[in-house]
């Protein structure tokens, strides 16, 4: 197979798996083994298909993002002017999300930087890819049996970002979804599935980032060299990210993720006898 062709088809894999609940780890690590898809510049090829993710949720966020901006920027101005942090930052709904996303981020980072390193190595043997993905299958079928989830942004306290920030962290590992896991954990938490979903992938933006900016240092240090498939990676990134969002924003309102919980399930046997 080409790798234009093979180019093509990661790109719409990571742009459809990185946010719907299917985890996109666990699928490029399978379609590595699987394609055996290894080149001179394969990091610098994944860090082009994190960039094209990382724009397709900023530009479906585009007007949240703004006004999350602004409420940080009315929360560091009432701060400065002698206010209290609470009154600064957790009096409107836009300050009080822009802090909730910080706090959330802290324990992802933390987890991400000090066990990156062991957690993608566990990409390499797919029998850790599988009992990742049926967890994710697990957190799925929760995720529809929890009832009573009514909290919204002003509802959530510091508590409900931090462990969904810890839960977001250790979605590094190949077949935990990131977005499964986080949203389902926000569900269990009490959180309205529809502010857990969009939660999940404003908070994802600083990973995303962090992400990006971690492995174009390792391909720096490692060289690359410029490809025209990975242009075609990044375009179905990009595209097949956007489109991914909505589809799982209208199936999340319809309560529909036993269907992404049987296919991780089925992913996941498969993974474990490859």
């Amino acid at each position: 197979m080409s790798e234009t062709l093979n180019a093509l088809i990661l790109g719409l894999i990571q742009g459809l798996t990185e946010f719907l609940p299917v985890s996109s780890s666990g699928h490029l690590a399978i379609l590595h083994e699987v394609l055996g898809f290894e080149t001179e510049s394969n990091i610098f090829f994944d860090v082009i298909l994190h960039l094209g993710t990382l724009l397709a949720v900023v530009f479906f966020y585009r007007n949240r993002i703004a006004d999350i901006i602004r409420g940080g920027i009315f929360g560091i101005r009432s701060l400065i002017s002698g206010k209290g942090m609470k009154a600064s930052f957790f009096t409107t709904p836009d300050s009080k999300l822009f802090s909730l996303i910080i706090i959330g981020s802290v324990p992802t980072a933390v987890i991400g930087l000090t066990f990156k390193d062991f957690f993608e190595g566990l990409a390499d043997n797919l029998l850790y890819v599988g009992f990742a993905l049926l967890t994710t299958a697990v957190l799925l079928v929760l995720f529809e049996l929890k009832k009573n989830a009514e909290k919204k942004i002003t509802d959530m306290s510091v508590i409900d970002s931090f462990i969904i920030g810890i839960v977001q962290g250790i979605a590094i590992i190949p077949g935990i979804s990131r977005s499964g896991s986080t949203i389902a954990t926000g569900k269990l938490l009490g959180i309205d599935k529809e502010t857990a979903a969009n939660y999940s992938f404003l908070l994802s933006l600083p990973a995303i980032t962090g992400a990006f900016l971690l492995q174009f240092k390792d391909a720096v240090e490692e060289g690359f060299n410029f490809h025209s498939y990975i242009l075609i990676g990044f375009a179905a990134a990009v595209i097949a990210g956007y489109f991914s969002l909505k589809l799982l924003i209208w199936m999340i309102k319809r309560s529909n993720m036993y269907y992404f919980a049987g296919y991780c399930a089925v992913l996941a046997v498969f993974a474990m006898m490859w």
